[in-house]
């Protein structure tokens, strides 16, 4: 048989005394024991975390559910809840009553009634501090009650009574700080401090320990009767709840439901009011004299326990500059071993998992992290990245790595995100410590999981860095061929612009000067005719000589826009080559070109009108200007003989020319076949538009 217990944490006493309760009737029993700790589960949200134990990992017959100890464990009302959570196995409550499965309670509302009767008849105590656990909590709420009504009844007889609330989190720490408060707010101490459990109880003391200075001090009852409270100076007056006790009546309890024997709905153990020093009392009957033997086992576990702190102290902070899981493993190992822990297993989710997810628990894979079996670090189970959980602990079975009578589980997590889990056996003493392990393994995985992301974020930038400079160099590459290129274009433009001049306009000027100094020779003078045909050469050479400076710098830009200089440049094109060209313009008013964009513009087209003039052998042409989404499109289509269009075409001066202005406006360009015959050149880029243009219109 193997049964589970589901508390909040084993780092304190209560928690451990109910633990150490089970796990002693189980050991008696032959009972296998699996401790599952739900530190912070949600278990209103049917939180993934929450369905621990599953059958399918653990293979649970039944559940001690310790719900006094959950953190939202009151939210858990009824059978239907725990049926959600696990379903088809026998559940026991420990603590609280849960309508629908056998409760195991512990009666103590008459000792609580006892103990403040005890502080006021005896002692006549007067003005006193309720220290109670989390706000709704069932027992805390159950105590407050009590202490209350109590003093509500005395009140008739003592009319003086009275008593303020506070609030807090069952630890010392707030003990301590309740009292803090208190002080600070009243600047008095109560008659007596009446508090929800031990703990908050050794807090208070602690906080008269720390005060001693100014003599501050008064009477302090705590709750449970945990260990520690025996050994405290003043011994610690309290009620006793027989926890371990009620760790063996529930492992019973829960044999018979899982046996089919017929149980009690709802079964109590009863509790007492154990009297010490604390309360005011100068002798102590109910308490058991320490003996020699005592004291040196009291001595002794206090130094295990320092030797235990320290150990601790040393591994957080190693853990803390761990990086990366072998580090973990080897730090771990190093410890345990100091710890003398025998059997400790931690693994990690392959994926993120929230703690309110609801994911299916047979489909979460795990990865084994570090293994410590029969005190020995297993060095060789992790070649395994993903694996299911109950296939892990199969393979360990298989190996003899994992044959614990005990085992304890618990979640790492950051938040709400759980990391994984860690699986372990340890004795009372060393518990607590385990319990702050699990604690720096998840801070640990955390930063190896940080660390991780880093580096591939590293790679992933350095990659990235090598590609961003590879592509600079091509570009710069690229920058280098356009500037020798438009060098070549600017050099080849140059030396046209020379040739056109000197075989051109240079003879023409020579025959006009050569046709005057005849006409100076002349005996007779000239005749009309002879001054009309030199005035015509002129005229020509003039034309030729506009002509030029024109495909130098189109003057009309300026003076005409845009649209005009195409459409009379289009025009040229048709006298000159007879091939017709149909021209479309279809930008709103509203778009600013800047006179770069204008020229560049321009020129595009006048090459590609001049390419198929010399080389397409077309007999039409389409000139197209449009508009949309913030960008002009440019179209150039011929139907003339085309050629077949690839990346490697080779580029003459034209293409080039044309490639080099459209970056210089951040245009793209594209040369491609024209369907079903010719080519088409197009180019594409960002204007400005002036929003008032419209209503100035």
């Amino acid at each position: 048989m193997r049964i589970g217990l589901v508390l909040n944490v084993l780092n304190e006493e209560y928690q451990i005394s109910v633990y150490n309760g089970v796990k002693k009737q189980c050991d008696e029993l032959g009972i296998e024991l699996v401790c599952f700790q739900l530190e912070g589960i949600q278990f209103s949200k049917e939180s993934f975390a929450a369905k621990f134990p599953a059958n399918s990992f653990f293979g649970i017959d039944g559940i001690i559910l310790v719900s006094s100890s959950l953190t939202d464990g009151y939210k858990l009302k009824d059978k239907s809840q725990i049926d959600k959570l696990w379903p088809g196995i026998d559940v026991i409550s420990l603590g609280l009553k849960i309508d629908g499965i056998p409760s195991l309670l512990i009666q103590t509302d008459s000792s609580m009634k006892l103990l403040i009767e005890h502080l006021v008849r005896v002692h006549n105590y007067q003005d006193f501090l309720f220290i109670g656990g989390y706000e709704y909590h069932n027992h805390s709420e159950e105590r407050k009650y009590i202490f209350e009504k109590t003093l509500q009844v005395y009140k008739n007889w003592f009319p003086q009574i009275k008593y303020r609330i506070k609030h807090g989190d069952f630890s010392e720490i707030y003990g301590t700080q309740a009292m803090e408060d208190y002080y600070s707010e009243n600047k008095k101490l109560p008659d007596a401090v009446v508090c929800a459990n031990d703990n908050m109880a050794i807090g208070v003391l602690k906080f008269f320990r720390i005060a001693s200075q100014n003599s501050l001090h008064c009477a302090v009852t705590g709750f449970d009767d945990i260990p520690q409270s025996k050994y405290m100076v003043p011994a610690l007056t309290t009620v006793h709840q027989p926890l371990n006790e009620s760790g063996v009546k529930a492992v019973d309890i829960l044999k018979k439901v899982i046996d089919n024997e017929s149980v009690e709905m709802e079964s109590y153990i009863e509790s007492n009011v154990v009297i010490r020093n604390s309360c005011g009392c100068k002798t102590n009957h109910h308490s058991i004299a320490i003996n020699s033997k005592q004291v040196e086992e009291i001595q002794s576990n206090y130094m295990e326990s320092e030797q235990l702190l320290r150990i601790l102290s040393y591994m957080g902070q190693e853990l803390i500059f761990c990086q990366n899981e072998e580090t973990l493993r080897h730090i771990l190992d190093n410890y345990l071993k100091q710890l003398e822990v025998e059997n400790f297993y931690v693994y990690g989710f392959v994926n993120e998992i929230g703690d309110d997810q609801l994911e299916d628990v047979n489909n979460v894979l795990i990865h084994p992290i570090y293994v410590r079996a029969n005190g020995v670090f297993q060095q060789n189970l992790y070649d395994e990245k993903a694996l299911p959980l109950n296939r892990f602990m199969e393979s360990l079975r298989e190996k003899n790595l994992f044959n614990l009578k005990n085992k304890i589980v618990k979640f790492t997590n950051l938040g709400n995100q759980l990391l994984g889990g860690v699986i372990y056996e340890g004795d009372s003493q060393r518990l607590p410590f385990l319990c702050s392990i699990c604690i720096y393994i998840s801070q640990a995985m955390v930063r190896i999981k940080n660390f991780e992301q880093e580096i591939k974020r590293a790679e992933f930038l350095e990659q990235e860095v090598s590609k961003r400079t590879r592509e600079l160099l091509e570009a710069n590459n690229e920058r280098m061929k356009v500037e020798a290129e438009v060098l070549r274009i600017s050099e080849m433009e140059r030396q046209r612009f020379s040739l056109d001049l000197h075989d051109d306009i240079c003879q023409r000027l020579a025959g006009i000067s050569m046709l005057c100094r005849s006409y100076s020779r002349m005996e007779n003078g000239i005749d009309k005719n002879q001054i009309v045909e030199l005035a015509d050469l002129i005229n020509d050479t003039l034309q030729r000589t506009r002509q030029y400076a024109h495909n130098s710098y189109p003057v009309e830009l300026e003076s005409l826009g845009l649209n005009d200089s195409i459409s009379n440049l289009c025009n040229s094109f048709v006298l000159q080559t007879e091939i017709k060209c149909d021209y479309n313009w279809q930008i709103p008013e509203n778009v600013l070109f800047s006179n770069t964009q204008k020229l560049n513009t321009f020129r595009i087209i006048q090459e590609a009108l001049h390419n198929i003039q010399k080389h397409a052998n077309a007999s039409k042409v389409e000139v197209n200007l449009s508009f949309k989404d913030k960008r002009v499109c440019v179209e150039i289509c011929d139907n003339g003989k085309g050629f077949v269009v690839t990346d490697n075409i080779k580029k003459g001066l034209g293409v080039s020319s044309m490639e080099y202005r459209a970056n210089q406006i951040n245009a793209d360009f594209h040369i491609m076949e024209n369907k079903p015959k010719g080519i088409k050149i197009s180019f594409a880029f960002d204007v400005e538009t002036d929003a008032k243009h419209f209503l100035i219109k």
